[in-house]
Order: structure tokens, then sequence, then C-alpha cells
């Protein structure tokens, strides 16, 4: 069974992209306006527009829950955890968020996306998100931290330990059934 869970942008994200939009707009403007050659300009433009482009193409777009994985759908990025490896998962109050900060990634231009450190952990996080509400933390085994968001955290946990018992419930039985299988 595969569910969608849909980003959608809220107000403080559709606000922090056009600022951002009209300081690149005003940036390039005021390039122009004071430059003397034509290298400056230029030089600001191509690297608004290479920085813009490389978020645009990293934009979340939904998070899809199968049997066996968590996919993260990004314009041009894929992002799989098997369920078989996640530890833990638990829904995040924005007050745990608050110690968050991007290390290499969006805050704010169409969504919250990148490497993020959160101080209050200590670590380095992986960042989904388009608006700064309704939390998922997904740990994996190999002691990577996701962070996504989606309008229903508590539907999407339900259906991962849903499918990660189903999963190991297969799991248990395949062992059984090599177990009890004669060996030639």
């Amino acid at each position: 069974m595969k569910k969608d869970f849909r980003y959608r942008l809220n107000k403080k994200s559709k606000r922090l992209s056009v600022i951002f939009l009209i300081v690149s707009f005003l940036l390039i403007i005021l390039c122009n306006y004071y430059s003397v050659s034509g290298f400056l300009p230029a030089w600001v433009i191509s690297l608004l527009v290479t920085v813009a482009a490389l978020y645009i193409l990293s934009i979340p777009k939904y998070v899809r829950v199968t049997d066996n994985s968590v996919e993260i759908h990004c314009v041009i990025e894929l992002t799989n955890i098997p369920i078989k490896n996640i530890k833990s998962i638990k829904q995040l109050d924005r007050s745990e968020m608050k110690f968050t900060a991007p290390l290499l990634g969006s805050y704010g231009f169409f969504g919250f996306y990148g490497y993020f450190y959160d101080f209050s952990r200590m670590s380095i996080v992986k960042m989904y998100a388009s608006a700064w509400e309704n939390f998922v933390m997904i740990e994996d085994i190999y002691e990577d931290t996701y962070i996504i968001n989606c309008n229903d955290p508590d539907e999407f946990i339900r259906l991962v330990e849903q499918n990660k018992e189903a999963l190991s419930m297969v799991q248990e039985t395949e062992k059984i059934r090599e177990e009890t299988s004669p060996v030639f």
C-alpha cells in the first residue's frame, strides 16, 4: 500500500521566497547601476541564478510511505529510507526545533531543506520541510537523522510503524521457514 503526503508551502515560506527574489532582483539592478564594467553584474547574476537553480532542484514535493520504504521525493532528488533500517520515528514540537540552523540548504526559499545543525542534539540532520510545523524525526540504524514535515504526522507515523511491524513478521516467518526446511 502506498500513501503520499504532499508538501504545502505556508505563508512564512511564501513570504521568505518572495523576499529572496525581490532582494536578488534589487541586487542585480544595483550592480548594473553602479558598475563601471560589465564583469560585476555578470558575476552577481550568474551566482544568484546558480544558487537559485540549485535550491529549486532540491525543493521537496512529497513523502511516500510504501510497504518497504519511506521515499522523500524532491524535484530532482529521491531519498529512500528502508523501513527495516528505521530505528525510531517520533513527532517533534516546534519548540524542539528552535535550536536548528541551516548549514547547507534553504531556510524559507520554497521551504526548509538541506543539511541543518541541531544544537540541542549536537548533530547534523537532513531536513525536508515546506513549513516550520508538523515535524517528524526519523533516525535510522546508521545514525542518520531525517526531519520531515507532513500535514498529518500522526497518520504518517502510524503507517510507518504498521509497515515496520508487518515487515518484521514477514522476516520472522521467512527465518522460521529457512530453519525448518531441509538442507541438501
